[in-house]
């Protein structure tokens, strides 16, 4: 990486390890790579956004964000996936773009057939067809974050919850050390609904949040037996 082949390996839940040889790009785990990244490719950007004023956006990484008419939109994705390839020899991959139609002025059908118009109106969005998959009125993530109607975002927090204690399940089935039972629930499955609950307003994630909660309580004698081992301060060793 960084100019360099090199092979990955990681090592699956069986236990059995995979490689992967890498040719370009980062270093998958590097802190610091994140920051090289974004240097080297939010100035191409910021250009492109410079050129269709009508377009109001930001960028996180490899992550963009548009605001804007239909239409304005499009013609910046189309610039945005030429200029990348042809300067930085990165893939825009369309197909992930997710397209929210705000207001109850069109349904799920019309917001896409309103798409798929809109494409045909310049040849330069004939390489776009795929965003199609992404059209919705209800909703969509923003850098992780939930943005839609209360519905769709209220489920969207509770599918996420569900996930998260259901590997706490198999977790708690895996692991008999209670350190290593506290490092996984603290810096692995409460990362994300931290992540949610710092950037959502309480009444649409209150009730999930709440059972999740329930669900971890009889997690915590674990838990703070290994935080007793590891001297937390936060612990009183009275407890024991």
């Amino acid at each position: 990486m960084q100019g360099h082949a090199s092979i990955l390996c990681f090592i699956d839940d069986m236990g059995q390890p995979h490689h992967l040889l890498c040719l370009k790009g980062g270093q998958q785990g590097d802190g610091f790579e994140t920051v090289r990244f974004a240097v080297t490719i939010h100035h191409f950007i910021g250009r492109v956004f410079q050129r269709h004023p009508a377009c109001k956006g930001t960028a996180v990484c490899d992550d963009y964000f548009i605001i804007a008419p239909l239409q304005e939109a499009l013609a910046l994705v189309a610039e945005l996936r030429l200029i990348l390839k042809q300067d930085l020899d990165l893939y825009l991959d369309v197909s992930k773009f997710d397209c929210y139609v705000p207001g109850n002025r069109l349904d799920d059908d019309q917001a896409r057939e309103l798409f798929k118009d809109t494409l045909a109106t310049r040849q330069s969005f004939s390489d776009l067809a795929a965003m199609d998959v992404g059209v919705s009125r209800k909703g969509l993530r923003v850098a992780g974050v939930p943005v839609g109607d209360d519905t769709w975002v209220t489920k969207f927090v509770a599918e996420k919850v569900e996930a998260v204690i259901l590997d706490v399940g198999k977790i708690d089935h895996v692991l008999t050390d209670g350190t290593i039972h506290y490092h996984m629930l603290r810096f692995c499955k409460n990362t994300h609904p931290g992540f949610l609950a710092r950037n959502m307003p309480t009444p649409l994630i209150s009730d999930s949040l709440g059972s999740l909660e329930s669900f971890w309580s009889p997690c915590a004698p674990k838990a703070l037996v290994a935080l007793i081992q590891i001297g937390h301060p936060s612990c009183d060793p009275s407890l024991t």
